[in-house]
């Protein structure tokens, strides 16, 4: 099968990069052809580090082939607002290189937006081949909380099927009224790179991710500054960049416990499961969370995992079973979540084992291998 995957994610400095080519890597494993269209703003960089000044530049990683389609943005250079006259002009560049050699049976875009979904149309109007949307959390909640869900209909109907990466956003997705079937495919990771054994410290927490208002570093720092009051060994572990970051030292600052809490800036993923094998509570509270690939990962290391109710994350953890779950904005939940942890440090140990267990069975070949399916019925 010829997969095209579409997609603006493969940028230089992008964690949400990392996805995107596992998923195409996995595809790749299990036999099928698989080009990856990358569209971006002219002056930005792409994931090897050069700026994008062309047309079109192919370049090859891990074996994959990425196609890096360059348009004039709305806006300064090297910023990606989108330009669809300008896009359309490059698509139609790319599709006279591209569609001799490569002719897709099926096309996968990536985020439920219009840029992806416009560019997703011409193709599939261009090869005749079925187009799947994958929305992933913020594409499709913010409109929702904005009470603009009628924009995602068209958005939907472009498609010939959407998948959300979990059920909370699934039924977000179905708010609109589209007809276009639905599903949902959980998201996986990396096995290899999680460290062969864990040796989690005492009382350790870590949080890793963009740091802006959608993860809630903030509430994460309020419910440790609780915890430092009654355990001065506690440390936090702060892992991301973000637009945040002096928001939330001043956080740290105000509440007294600075001295306790580390911002290690982006670190490469390898570093980042380091130092998760070396921590023994993950805590994520976010907001419209599709489903973070970061909690598996933690889940994987050994961590004892906190995400927030009614996200995302709760297709894979049951409460007390294999992780915690808190409601949004509540530092208090958090503070005594980990509080329980540690007066019942046997009953932590079984859930963080459950836990790692459940996460290593969501592999990228797996995720790749109900993709295909999907694939193959809509071919078909």
């Amino acid at each position: 099968m010829n997969i095209l995957v579409l997609t603006n994610y493969q940028l230089y400095g992008d964690s949400s990069s990392s996805f995107v080519h596992q998923q195409a890597r996995a595809y790749a494993s299990l036999g099928h052809n698989v080009r990856v269209l990358v569209y971006t703003a002219f002056g930005r960089r792409i994931c090897t580090g050069e700026r994008m000044l062309v047309p079109l530049k192919k370049r090859t990683v891990d074996s994959v082939e990425l196609i890096f389609m360059g348009y004039f943005s709305l806006s300064n250079f090297g910023e990606n607002t989108f330009n669809p006259l300008s896009a359309s002009l490059s698509l139609k560049i790319f599709y006279s290189a591209v569609a001799e050699t490569f002719r897709p049976n099926v096309i996968h875009a990536h985020t439920l937006g219009p840029a992806c979904c416009a560019l997703g149309s011409y193709l599939k109007k261009k090869t005749g081949a079925p187009l799947v949307v994958t929305t992933h959390g913020s594409d499709v909640s913010i409109p929702v909380e904005q009470g603009r869900t009628r924009l995602l209909k068209p958005l939907c109907d472009h498609a010939d099927a959407v998948v959300a990466v979990s059920s909370a956003l699934a039924e977000k997705v179905r708010s609109c009224g589209t007809k276009t079937p639905v599903n949902v495919i959980l998201n996986g990771f990396q096995i290899s790179g999680v460290p062969s054994t864990a040796s989690p410290r005492g009382c350790s927490l870590l949080q890793a991710g963009h740091l802006q208002e959608q993860k809630r570093v903030h509430v994460t720092i309020r419910a440790f500054a609780r915890l430092y009051k009654l355990r001065r060994d506690a440390a936090l572990t702060i892992i991301g960049q973000g637009p945040d970051r002096a928001s939330l030292e001043k956080l740290c600052r105000e509440s007294g416990v600075s001295g306790a809490v580390r911002f290690t800036g982006q670190l490469p993923n390898q570093e980042v499961l380091r130092e998760m094998s070396h921590t023994r509570f993950f805590i994520m509270p976010s907001v419209r969370e599709g489903f973070g690939i970061v909690y598996l990962e933690a889940m994987a290391c050994g961590c004892v995992t906190v995400g927030t109710e009614g996200e995302g994350i709760a297709d894979l953890i049951a409460s007390g079973k294999n992780g915690f779950l808190v409601p949004p904005d509540d530092p208090e939940a958090i503070a005594g979540t980990i509080e329980w942890c540690l007066e019942h440090p046997e009953e932590t140990s079984a859930i963080a084992e459950r836990g790692r267990e459940d996460a290593m069975s969501l592999t990228w070949e797996k995720n790749a291998g109900r993709y295909i399916n999907l694939f193959k019925e809509l071919i078909s």
